[in-house]
């Protein structure tokens, strides 16, 4: 009898050691950051939650955040956060305060942190710095399809001659 319960016990003291890096949450940290825009006095601040090593995580977890500026006025919002947040704000000081309420796959995390707004953008060193177009992918398509010199080959074709003088 005594021997059932042992290998019992080492059964389950077995499945549990399986199990547990499967039920272990991955830590999570929160970064906050502010970012240019391209519209005059305003700028973006920028939430996302990373992991251990820097890359930011895409979670169905319930996060509320709240913006608060110099004179007291603020923005409560909770919703699930699937991956980044990226709000325009007037350049100014303000206070953000984000909470991460985790999900299966990753703990909860917390921060605080007075972050300032600037009207730092520079249209001559804008896409000097990578930064091509609101929507990268459209750029591309109409350059790949759309911006090549067949559409001019006409001009060589004497047929398609436009002015005869």
């Amino acid at each position: 009898m005594k021997r059932k319960i042992i290998i019992i016990l080492a059964i389950l003291a077995v499945c549990i050691l399986l199990a547990s890096p499967v039920v272990a949450k991955q830590k999570v940290k929160v970064k906050i950051s502010t970012d240019d825009c391209v519209i005059k006095n305003k700028g973006y601040i920028t939430i996302k939650l990373v992991d251990n090593n820097g890359r930011e995580i895409r979670s169905s977890g319930k996060i509320k955040y709240t913006i608060t500026d110099e004179n007291g006025y603020y923005k409560w919002v909770s919703k699930s956060y699937g991956s980044g947040i990226r709000v325009k704000y007037d350049v100014g000081s303000y206070t953000v305060d984000v909470k991460f309420f985790g999900d299966s796959k990753y703990k909860k995390a917390t921060k605080t942190e007075s972050i300032i707004v600037e009207d730092n953008f520079n249209p001559y060193t804008y896409y000097d710095n990578h930064n091509w177009g609101l929507n990268q992918e459209v750029d591309d398509y109409f350059d790949d399809n759309y911006w090549t010199e067949e559409i001019y080959d006409d001009v060589d074709d004497p047929e398609n001659e436009v002015w005869d003088l």
